[in-house]
């Protein structure tokens, strides 16, 4: 399973907490991207992605049957039911993504979310909300992942 969390090509500078972007999943049963929905598929990248691992974090570490990700000012979402062998199904609108041990999604947002972290962070304004919520999510999913291992 591979994520990957991008910035819009469309926005302009100044780069802002709330500037446009997309997710891109590839799966074991297929793949699925915020752009195939055409402009209403981009997603506030920046606030989206802490939503998807604040809410991974509980699902994964819990007895959750599932867990609906929420994107912010689109419609896209990804939904996570957990299996009775542990493995976790991802589906987009019903249709599966993904067949994976929960240990492999974990992993998986992990380094998406720190690859996009450490490729546009250093872009924002120090005091930009975006900003903040990324670098707190990312580093309470680390201290998660640490737990995990």
């Amino acid at each position: 399973m591979e994520f990957e969390f991008s910035v819009d090509e469309a926005e302009t500078p100044p780069p802002s907490g709330f500037d446009l972007g997309h997710i891109d999943v590839r799966g074991s049963n297929g793949s699925v991207s915020s752009r195939d929905r055409g402009p209403g598929g981009a997603m506030m990248i920046y606030l989206t992605v802490p939503l998807l691992l604040d809410g991974l974090r509980p699902f994964l570490a819990g007895k959750q049957r599932s867990y609906e990700s929420a994107a912010v000012d689109s419609s896209f979402s990804l939904t996570f039911t957990r299996g009775r062998n542990g493995s976790v199904d991802t589906t987009y609108r019903g249709s599966p993504v993904d067949h994976s041990p929960a240990a492999d999604v974990a992993a998986a947002v992990h380094v998406a979310a720190k690859r996009f972290a450490d490729a546009h962070l250093h872009q924002l304004p120090p005091d930009d909300p975006g900003r903040e919520d990324l670098q707190h999510a990312v580093a309470e999913f680390e201290r998660f992942m640490e737990q995990v291992r």
